[in-house]
């Protein structure tokens, strides 16, 4: 009888130890299976991009159609970078640049009609920090108190209003939080049109056209210039002095390629350093396989990472084990 105890002892240890580096395996291995796992990369459409209804295009040779070249932006000289040296432009009656992009972004100014509404919420939302004319400017502060709003591009404003981060909650927190955003779109979008009308500048809202994405190349663009921030699952991490790196699992496309334009807080800026093509790799690669993992592995324990997850299986698997050896040790 002592010598089957022995026996079942040794051989729930045994199974025990199988199980846990069976369970580690799998978990370490899940990042592996999903990146060999076959991903969508469909081919450029067809069709190319048009303007809006009402507005004069300006197209590149390229696109078969007879125009004059667009000039070389004096800022970058990569075209489709997120400047306005695109393959198309898009001006109203008036001359007024009102879109420009490609295939990939197209990238939208807000009406011009929208900024007297603009102004009204600008000054009932903004000019307490920023100066009633933008431009960071208060009656009892020095200038540079607050940054000035001037000259960063109908995006800027955008992003910061749709992701709910303005208007700040406390303007002294080292980092603004997103939130429930206060505005709706239409409101921020005309307080962009507000702001832009006092200074026109670009990045324009982008529309990104994400169907044509390739998301293989996404995955590697991803790895290479957002990772390390904000972690190979997207979840955000710790930085330095108080900031962060926010998770991307619930930002838009547009919010994504908007970010990416504009450099938001500690972020760097990839005007001019990434296409526009790549943009649009990166922000679906973010939007529908971060934001909608596939668990090849099983649970995804909330995208923790294969460290992580080791861990919780090794606690779990030695748990077992020593719930099985007690059991069969209480037996003697």
């Amino acid at each position: 009888m002592v010598t089957m105890q022995k026996t079942l002892k040794t051989y729930a240890t045994r199974v025990g130890l199988g199980l846990v580096g069976a369970a580690a395996l799998t978990t370490m291995a899940t990042p592996f299976l999903a990146g060999a796992a076959p991903v969508h990369a469909a081919e450029l459409g067809s069709s190319h991009v048009s303007c809006p209804a009402g507005t004069t295009a300006k197209y590149d040779p390229e696109y078969g159609v007879p125009a004059s070249l667009i000039g070389e932006d004096s800022k970058t000289k990569t075209k489709n970078a997120g400047t306005a040296y695109s393959s198309i432009q898009c001006y109203d009656a008036s001359g007024q640049l009102v879109a420009y992009g490609n295939d990939a972004i197209l990238y939208k100014f807000p009406a011009s009609s929208l900024a007297p509404l603009g102004e009204k919420l600008y000054q009932q939302n903004c000019a307490s920090c920023h100066g009633t004319k933008a431009d960071g400017v208060l009656p009892t502060y020095s200038a540079g108190a607050y940054p000035a709003l001037r000259g960063l591009g109908p995006a800027t404003i955008n992003f910061w209003i749709t992701t709910g981060r303005m208007p700040a909650a406390d303007p002294k927190e080292v980092q603004a939080a997103r939130k429930q955003p206060r505005l709706n779109p239409f409101q921020a979008n005309a307080i962009a049109a507000y702001v832009n009308s006092l200074e026109p500048a670009t990045p324009g809202i982008p529309s990104v056209n994400v169907k044509d994405a390739n998301l293989t190349a996404g995955q590697t663009l991803y790895a290479l210039n957002c990772a390390a921030c904000h972690t190979i699952t997207g979840g955000g991490d710790a930085l330095a002095q108080g900031t962060y790196a926010p998770s991307l699992h619930v930002a838009t496309p547009t919010q994504v390629a908007e970010a990416l334009r504009i450099g938001p807080g500690n972020m760097p800026v990839f005007s001019g350093n990434l296409t526009d093509d790549e943009v649009r790799d990166i922000t679906a690669y973010v939007t529908e396989s971060l934001a909608k993992p596939t668990d090849i592995g099983g649970v995804g324990m909330g995208g923790l990472g294969p460290v992580a997850e080791g861990f919780i299986a090794l606690a779990l698997g030695i748990g077992i084990l020593m719930l099985v050896s007690f059991w069969v040790g209480e037996r003697q």
